[in-house]
C-alpha cells in the first residue's frame, strides 16, 4: 500500500512505445494490483473475467491472473486513476491530454510517426485498429460515416499479456 510520499507514474507515451504500464506485468493477481494501486473504484465480472476499474483504466483478470489493461473511458471523462489512488498516481497523458475531446486517426498516426513507434493498420467491422510494435492496440470507430483519415476517432486502447 502507499506511504504518503510515494508517487507512481504512468507515462502513456512509454506505454504506447513499450507496453510498460507502471509495474504491471503478466501473471499479477487482483490482490497484487490492489497492493500496487489501492482499492479499485469498481469491480465487476464480464464474460468470465473479473475486472477492476481505476478511473479511466480497467484491469481484466481470468482465473485471478491479469490478461489485459483496457480503456475506453477516456472518451467520456478525464484520463485519471479515479477515487482513492488518484493523488498518488501521476499520469503523463501524451496524446490523451485533450481528452475527453475526440482524437482523430490522423492526429494519432502523426504522433506515432513523430515518436517513431511502428504500427500496422487493419480494417475491422467497427472501424480500424492500429497494432503497435509494443503489443498495444488502438481501436478507432468511424465518425458518423465520414470518410478519410479524419473520419475515425480513437475509441479504446488495450494491451493483452
Amino acid at each position: 500500500m502507499f506511504t504518503g510520499e510515494e508517487m507512481l507514474k504512468i507515462d502513456m507515451l512509454k506505454f504506447f512505445r513499450s507496453g510498460e504500464f507502471a509495474d504491471v506485468k503478466s501473471g499479477l493477481s487482483c490482490a497484487q494490483i490492489v497492493v500496487m494501486f489501492g482499492p479499485a473504484d469498481a469491480s465487476f465480472k464480464s464474460a468470465g473475467a473479473e475486472i477492476l476499474r481505476y478511473g479511466a483504466f480497467e484491469f481484466h483478470f481470468f482465473r485471478d491472473e491479469i490478461f489485459m489493461i483496457f480503456s475506453d473511458h477516456f472518451r467520456s471523462e478525464p484520463l485519471n486513476f479515479g477515487g482513492g489512488s488518484a493523488r498518488q498516481i501521476e499520469i503523463e497523458p501524451w496524446i490523451l491530454s485533450g481528452c475527453p475531446a475526440p482524437i482523430d486517426l490522423a492526429a494519432v498516426k502523426g504522433a506515432l510517426n513523430r515518436e517513431r513507434i511502428e504500427y500496422r493498420e487493419r480494417a475491422t467491422d467497427e472501424g480500424l485498429k492500429l497494432d503497435l510494435s509494443s503489443s498495444v492496440t488502438l481501436a478507432f470507430e468511424s465518425l458518423s460515416g465520414l470518410g478519410g483519415p479524419r473520419g475515425y476517432e480513437l475509441a479504446a486502447f488495450w494491451i493483452k499479456f
